[in-house]
C-alpha cells in the first residue's frame, strides 16, 4: 500500500499473504485512513477501483462493484446505489494507493 502525502512523500507498505497480526494491523490502518476521508484505490493494470474496506481474515479488499447495466426503459429503486453493490478482491499481489485530502492545493 502506498500512502501519498504532499508533505512527507510516499510511504510504501507491501503485503503478500502476511501473518494474521500483519493483516489485522493493515485492517486497522485502513479503517483509520477511511475515517480520515482518504480515498483508497486498488490499481490492477489499467483498471482502478475504489476500496471501501479490508477483510483481514480472508486477505481481501472490499471494493465497489461495477454497476450492472439495466435494460432500457426500466427503473430500479434498489439500495445498491450507483455503484451496484460491493464485492471482494484478493489482496495478494495487488497495488493500492491512498490519497489524502489537502487544503489549498
Amino acid at each position: 500500500m502506498e500512502f501519498l502525502n504532499s508533505v512527507r512523500g510516499d510511504k510504501p507498505m507491501y503485503i503478500e499473504d502476511g501473518t494474521p497480526e500483519e493483516r489485522k494491523k493493515l485492517a486497522e490502518r485502513l479503517a483509520v485512513l477511511l475515517k480520515e476521508g482518504q480515498a483508497i484505490f486498488l490499481i490492477q493494470g489499467n483498471e482502478t477501483r475504489r476500496i471501501v474496506g479490508y477483510d483481514a481474515d480472508n486477505n481481501q479488499w472490499q471494493v465497489f462493484a461495477e454497476p450492472k447495466p439495466r435494460p432500457a426503459g426500466t427503473y430500479s429503486s434498489s439500495s445498491s446505489g450507483r455503484y451496484g453493490g460491493r464485492e471482494y478482491v484478493s489482496a495478494r499481489r495487488t497495488r493500492v494507493t491512498a490519497i489524502g485530502r489537502s487544503a489549498g492545493g
